[in-house]
């Protein structure tokens, strides 16, 4: 199973897999599995503009950019999967 690590990943298995659900390609056990599992569309979509959260970063051992790049997942995926 090939799974996104990045935002422009996950658009191009999106793309080349469209028989499949976008969260298939995010991988279990990770913040982004984790925010799309535990926060609303709404919430994600507030997330991807405010600045990391430290709390957030220090329990999920990420750094700022990770934490950002987890959100985008979350979020990108949430939104292709419910075609928002």
């Amino acid at each position: 199973m090939e799974f996104a690590r990045t935002a422009d990943d996950l658009e191009a298995l999106v793309a080349a897999h469209p028989d499949r659900f976008p969260t298939e390609f995010i991988e279990e056990g990770t913040f982004a599995e984790d925010l799309m599992k535990n926060h609303a569309y709404k919430d994600l979509a507030k997330m991807v503009s405010m600045p990391a959260d430290p709390g957030q970063m220090a329990q999920w051992s990420l750094t700022e950019d990770q934490w950002t790049e987890q959100v985008t997942l979350a979020w990108l995926a949430f939104k292709h999967e419910h075609s928002l």
